[in-house]
């Protein structure tokens, strides 16, 4: 049998721990089928409900999950699995329903005997093996048990059962197997290696996109509410489906009416001829949640709430929405709204437009998201208008359940999406969409306009959808490490979205611009130079007044071929009666012998004084094949091209990047270090935080390889020093604060990539051979460990030109501020 005669040769760093909040944790988590269901811990209350499932199982699951022939359990056996103690023993159930009406679709518990490994097992219901729900209770629990200080699991099973075989290896952990008399012994270590975040973070993708397929996706639509009143939101979100040419099957429903719009009206959602996908509730917010639930007994596994009415009104309308969300969540589906515009999915095998937007936006590869039902309806039409067009368009209005985080998932699966625009006004959980976005934006760009960035703009925002924005250092920070791009107004979001739609990523900072007016030129290179580009190559090129499309040619292809230019800015003034489009074909067909010609793709932007937007020029010449178009963006004025150009510029640079990864040290003693932590909070009274003592403040530091020196710096010192100072947001969880005299101050959100670190340095004008970017990499490492952290007080300094060969010691003065709160959301 594998020994755990030596952990510490098992355990990896953690990455992203995963630590649920002990007893009284409860998470809505999706399947792989998109299928939502609720995880959370049995409590004595549940002793029947459990009883009831175990009876429920085959005789081949039972012996699956006790090694033979068992007919049955004790009592007793039962009681234990809905007694938490966290440290000897927890069980996780999987459910779905409320109430009376709870169903338990499976379990899995861990038991402990005081070591530092605990014994794992699952039962999972006949009609519910091989859904993934074992694989999301394993890692649930495995991170219950990391927090009470287990370091491994370990599981028997017999050598036949291969679905629980499956789950083990399934989920990244590195398992370790031995074979013995027909039973598999199986032995892991709970810290987390990369492999497990990567499959957890491809899982909950598709599981994510799954379960946005009856929203996005629908065969057969159902409106309750639908009115022969044109006036009423119940006809005209039911006229703009048929309008629109819905390619599935729409059902009005309206108990008072026999047609409407020349279409059969059913009397009520049990009378449908099929089950519907998505059901839209076009009626008033007191009479939601009921025809809500009749939707969701019929089958629905999509709800869309139009109505105002709910948790942005006050503490009724509050409790009116999580009544509908609690509705949602038990019978497995998902909610957009309410109080929202509704949605739309342009597909050619789709065209629904399930919203009050009077017209379907143009077909495209942009997904958009808006938190405002109202400015988003102005943002379609603007972007019609602008050539931009679109694949979906969700408006999200209170977020009850589907929010930004979700689309982004489904965006990034999403073959017909390339680009991901998004309008907020606050984040549902800052620290998910840093985590995905960190991600995504390998792939796809995320385009961002953050409103509520002033005090009154927050209080404007909290009324209307009934959230509370936060302040935006903390965006800023989130967006630059997470690779977002953030537009500052409509316009500039419109501007780059444009430009990343039409045009390849430029491969540097370098510019050449082209006009026929030196003033207009003179404006554009100051407005590139202003937003940190260089003009480089030929540079400045200023034709004559009069120049003709051939001099445009000449101009811009020559400079698209110079090997130091990365990008082209081409301006054009008409002067008299002129058509800028002729001008545009010119440096069309040099752009495309330039890309002929050095065999590589550089973003070329148009200034049609008078003229902006999308400018499609299509050719058959020049062997192109099939006569594809090449569209430009153009814009009226060069300083909104610098701009734009600029914002991809530095996106560009990030993607050229290596995705970041967490630092992993091999020396720490992080199980110890949580149960010190835990049992002197567990000895804190009341709820007011308390700085850990300097004995167990040194021993706890060096769990973690984080040395403290043992006398504080000379007074008089003229060594750099460096502070360090963290604190816990309640939304997006710690987020560090670095500042050292004369480079001033920065603030990042946890965890700290290796990424991070080395621009962190870069900022401080330290050298990355300094010895702290270590000591952040340890240092991150304890924040994510230690979820009772609320505050750090730290100062380091800086000595010497030598490179350090270990992580730099942090001064005595170093405080340590633990609360009984978990201060780290997942």
């Amino acid at each position: 049998m594998v020994g755990w005669s030596d952990l510490t040769t098992l355990t990896r760093p953690r990455v992203f721990s995963i630590i649920p909040d002990g007893a009284t944790y409860r998470e809505f988590v999706l399947l792989k089928d998109g299928q939502g269901i609720l995880l959370r811990v049995a409590v004595p209350d549940d002793v029947e409900r459990v009883a009831a499932f175990i009876r429920s199982l085959s005789a081949e699951s039972m012996a699956m999950r006790f090694m033979g022939g068992v007919a049955g359990v004790s009592r007793k056996f039962v009681e234990e699995l809905c007694d938490p103690n966290l440290r000897l023993r927890a069980c996780l159930l999987a459910v779905e329903g409320e109430g009376e009406e709870q169903k338990i679709l499976g379990l899995g518990n861990y038991v402990g005997g005081g070591g530092a490994v605990a014994e794992v097992a699952f039962m999972i219901g006949d009609a519910h093996q091989g859904r993934g729900i074992g694989t999301l209770v394993l890692e649930r629990l495995a991170g219950m048990a990391a927090g009470a200080g287990y370091l491994g699991f370990e599981a028997e099973l017999l050598t036949r059962n291969e679905k629980m075989a499956n789950v083990f290896r399934d989920t990244g952990f590195e398992t370790r197997r031995a074979m013995e008399g027909g039973i598999i012994h199986v032995q892991f270590p709970l810290s987390a290696p990369e492999a497990l975040r990567e499959r957890t973070d491809l899982r909950e993708r598709v599981a994510t996109a799954n379960s946005l397929v009856p929203l996005l996706r629908p065969r057969v639509v159902a409106v309750a509410g639908a009115s022969r009143d044109p006036g009423s939101v119940g006809n005209i979100i039911f006229r703009h489906i048929l309008e629109n040419h819905f390619q599935g099957s729409v059902y009005p429903i309206n108990p008072k009416a026999d047609t409407i719009e020349g279409v059969q009206a059913y009397a009520s959602l049990a009378a449908l001829p099929e089950t519907p996908d998505l059901v839209i509730l076009a009626v008033p917010a007191t009479k939601a949640s009921a025809l809500a639930k009749r939707a969701l007994e019929r089958g629905a596994r999509g709800l869309l709430a139009l109505a105002a009415g709910f948790a942005e009104t006050g503490p009724e309308g509050a409790r009116r929405q999580a009544r509908l969300l609690r509705l949602a969540r038990s019978h497995g589906a998902r909610l957009v709204g309410p109080n929202c515009l509704g949605l739309i999915n342009t597909h050619a095998a789709v065209q629904l437009n399930a919203s009050l937007a009077a017209t379907m936006p143009p077909r495209g590869r942009v997904g958009f998201f808006s938190h405002s039902a109202a400015l988003g309806v102005v943002i379609l039409q603007y972007a019609a208008e602008r050539g931009l067009g679109f694949s979906t368009f969700v408006s999200a209005g209170n977020r009850a359940d589907v929010s930004g985080n979700d689309l982004l998932q489904y965006w990034d699966e999403d073959p017909d999406t390339d680009l991901a625009l998004l309008y907020l006004e606050t984040f549902g959980n800052p620290r998910r969409f840093a985590r995905l976005a960190r991600r995504i934006s390998h792939r796809k760009p995320i385009l961002c306009v953050k409103s509520a960035r002033s005090h009154a703009g927050r209080r404007v925002a909290l009324a209307h959808i009934a959230a509370s924005p936060r302040d935006d250092a903390e965006v800023e920070a989130l967006f630059h490490q997470a690779g977002v791009i953030r537009a500052d107004t409509l316009e500039d979001l419109f501007d780059i979205a444009l430009l990343l739609s039409h045009q390849p990523l430029p491969r540097g900072n370098r510019v050449a611009i082209v006009s026929n007016s030196g003033g207009v030129a003179t404006i554009c290179a100051d407005a590139c130079e202003t937003h940190g580009m260089e003009i480089a190559g030929p540079g400045v090129v200023d034709l004559h007044a009069m120049a003709m499309p051939e001099h445009y040619e000449r101009a811009c292809q020559e400079a698209l071929e110079h090997p130091q230019v990365d990008a082209l800015i081409a301006s054009f003034a008409c002067l008299g009666t002129c058509d800028p489009t002729v001008v545009a074909r010119a440096i069309r067909r040099a752009a495309v012998r330039a890309e002929q010609t050095t065999g590589i793709a550089k973003p070329t932007l148009l200034s049609l004084m008078g003229m902006s937007g999308a400018v499609p020029v299509g050719s058959t010449a020049l062997g192109e094949s099939g006569g594809r178009y090449r569209t430009f963006p153009s814009y009226r004025f060069p300083e909104s091209a610098a701009l734009a150009l600029s914002k991809v510029v530095e996106y560009a640079r990030f993607r050229m990047q290596p995705a970041g990864r967490i630092s992993g040290y091999a020396d720490l003693s992080a199980g110890e270090a949580r149960r010190r932590v835990e049992q002197f909070v567990e000895g804190l009274t009341g709820s007011a935080p308390a700085a850990l003592p300097e004995p167990e403040l040194r021993e706890l530091m060096a769990f973690f390889g984080v040395p403290i020196a043992e006398a504080a710096a000379p007074a008089k010192s003229k060594a750099p020093q460096v502070s360090l100072n963290l604190s816990a947001d309640p939304d997006f969880g710690p987020i560090w604060r670095f500042h050292r005299q004369g480079a001033g101050s920065i603030l990042r959100i946890t965890p700290l990539t290796d990424l991070d670190i080395a621009d962190v340095l870069e900022r401080l004008r330290l050298r990355p051979t300094s010895g702290l970017g270590e000591t952040l990499g340890r240092l991150t490492q304890l924040v994510e460990e230690l979820p009772w952290l609320c505050a750090l007080e730290a100062q380091v300094l800086i000595q010497g030109e030598a490179a350090a060969t270990g992580p730099l010691p942090l001064q005595p003065s170093l405080r340590l501020t633990f609360c009984q709160a978990r201060s780290v959301s997942k």
